[in-house]
């Protein structure tokens, strides 16, 4: 039975195509996999994968055709719920901003 002041559960807005400037910063996994890293290297943005303190992976990040994505083994899309500030990769999971 409906309750008649229920509301209606939001959707998480996700977002394939954002500017890149919003999601720069330190990420965590929530489901166990490595941390990430995104920054811009002064010609374009990147993304590093931190899997331990001396073993890190930098791809270049790439928008085309409303997608947001890298090749890491194959093209990973990446989506952005700027409400939640969460991060969610295709192949990795959610991600989580680490606030220093």
């Amino acid at each position: 039975m409906k309750r008649k002041n229920s509301k209606p559960f939001a959707a998480p807005q996700l977002h394939a195509h954002f500017p890149m400037r919003e999601i720069c910063g330190t990420w965590e996994s929530l489901c166990g996999s490595p941390g990430l890293k995104i920054f811009h290297d002064g010609s374009r943005f990147r993304l590093k994968f931190i899997y331990k303190q001396n073993t890190a992976f930098t791809v270049p990040l790439c928008q085309s055709w409303g997608i947001t994505f890298f090749y890491f083994y194959g093209m990973i899309r990446i989506a952005y719920d700027d409400e939640r500030d969460m991060l969610l990769l295709t192949t990795e999971g959610e991600y989580k901003r680490v606030y220093d």
